[in-house]
């Protein structure tokens, strides 16, 4: 297996730099392989978790660091993102899609990183705070025949030989 091409960023918990992390992620993805939509996607899910670790983890206090690390293979790339915080029991949360829960202004992070990536796993390390870890392999697009005619078959009265 090729060596991963790994970046690391220790930001302090303000959300103006939520944009430096999104950037990285999909560039990160854009590296490994993803197209435009895919690398966008996994920025997005990136950027969830850095925002439940700024807001929830690490309670908006700036002193407070989160860490990512991307990992970017070919055809894949995984993220960690790690806070200071107490941690949480994510089969606790709320499900956003159900009753009251639809009509809360917040919630619909860890939703959101489960719609754009393949796995999201989440760890407390004792003394360390919650580690997010997302997965996401690059899916082959499959190119179909055009539904236009080839020339060949225009110029034969629309029979292909």
């Amino acid at each position: 297996m090729p060596p991963a091409t790994t970046v690391k960023l220790v930001i302090s918990s303000e959300v103006r730099l939520v944009d430096v992390v999104h950037t990285a992620s999909e560039t990160m993805a854009g590296i490994a392989g993803f197209e435009e939509d895919d690398a966008l996607n996994v920025g997005i899910a990136v950027r969830e978790a850095v925002i439940n670790a700024m807001l929830h983890g690490n309670r908006m206090d700036p002193s407070r660091k989160v860490e990512v690390s991307l990992q970017a293979r070919p055809r894949s790339i995984r993220a960690r993102v790690r806070d200071q915080g107490a941690g949480f029991d994510s089969g606790a949360t709320p499900d956003p899609t159900v009753g009251d829960n639809l009509m809360r202004s917040s919630g619909r992070g860890i939703l959101v990183m489960r719609a754009f990536v393949d796995s999201v796993d989440f760890k407390f390390l004792e003394g360390h705070g919650m580690e997010v870890t997302l997965h996401k392999k690059c899916v082959a697009r499959k190119t179909t025949r055009s539904a236009r005619p080839s020339t060949a078959a225009a110029d034969n009265g629309g029979i292909e030989r």
